[in-house]
């Protein structure tokens, strides 16, 4: 199982986790997000969730922070020794945690602070239900970005420029009007060209490609995958 630092992006490309994974899951040490762009955890992931760090409640307050157990049964790993916060960020204890596991397949279950609650932090990205996959190590072919405003479309320009990319121009396509244009830039991979889209009929094509991804990804494909990795959920 070998880790490596990766983003995971939902279906609707909303920042879920950043940070090391092992089989395109949170291990090792990263940072989980709510769909609100809030952190959810932060520290040490293994297999069945953090082993030490920080959880937070949706409003971005924090909820835990301290050691957790791995569980070896049903369910997520626990807390253990810590400090607990209300909604509000009031500490309201420090110490050992009772846990309790509870029904048929015993799911762990805090019981001293009692006010501590679920274990999962409610809305938390559940990894599990999404699959990822990887063209090939080194991803060829067409991708499509959607983006809004002549800034944000500007400075994906300069940044392909850096690495080395080039306006595939033609009779309609410009670095001016790839910049200034309402639909979904182009980037080839193979050639290290970009453009764009020119009608709703090209970006509705290019979504039925499943090869329309956020800027954010395409960036990350750059600055930190030596493997020129793009990961996309199916």
């Amino acid at each position: 199982m070998k880790e490596k630092w990766k983003k995971i992006f939902s279906k609707d490309h909303k920042l879920m986790y950043a940070g090391y994974v092992a089989d395109d899951k949170p291990f090792g040490i990263g940072t989980s997000y709510y769909e609100n762009g809030n952190k959810c955890q932060e520290g040490i992931f293994d297999d069945k969730g953090l082993v030490h760090g920080r959880e937070y409640y949706k409003n971005g307050n924090l909820r835990f922070e301290g050691v957790y157990t791995h569980n070896k049964g049903y369910g997520p790993n626990y807390p253990t020794f810590g400090t607990c916060y209300d909604e509000d960020g009031n500490e309201i204890y420090y110490g050992e945690l009772k846990i309790k596991k509870i029904g048929s397949m015993g799911l762990p279950r805090v019981i001293v602070p009692e006010e501590y609650g679920f274990i999962s932090p409610r809305g938390e990205p559940v990894f599990e239900t999404l699959t990822w996959e990887k063209d090939d190590d080194k991803p060829q072919g067409t991708y499509y970005v959607k983006l809004r405003g002549k800034k944000k479309r500007q400075e994906l320009v300069e940044f392909l420029e850096r690495n080395g990319f080039r306006c595939e121009e033609d009779d309609v396509t410009s670095k001016e009007s790839t910049i200034s244009s309402k639909y979904p830039m182009k980037v080839s991979l193979d050639d290290r060209t970009y453009g764009h889209l020119h009608n709703t009929t090209c970006s509705a094509a290019a979504d039925a490609s499943r090869r329309t991804i956020p800027a954010e990804e395409l960036m990350f494909v750059f600055e930190c995958s030596f493997a020129f990795v793009i990961v996309r959920a199916k």
